[in-house]
């Protein structure tokens, strides 16, 4: 599949404050166990550069969740 990135709308530094908030969600969540998913990954990744909303990576997360079970 091919992917074609879109300019994000968020400035730099938004996209620096989600990249931090991911990787301290990310720290406490390794803490608890977490094992390395690449979609989820990718959710995040795609959220840290503005492609995609906190919304749309919430149901994109709870979506690989739900499909994984």
């Amino acid at each position: 599949m091919e992917k074609t990135l879109i300019a994000p709308a968020i400035t730099h530094e938004e996209s620096q404050r989600r990249r931090r908030a991911v990787e301290e969600a990310r720290a406490a969540n390794f803490r608890q166990g977490y094992r390395h998913d690449a979609i989820l990954e990718e959710a995040n990744e795609r959220f840290m550069l503005g492609l995609i909303s906190l919304d749309d990576s919430k149901k994109e997360m709870r979506q690989a969740v739900l499909n994984n079970r």
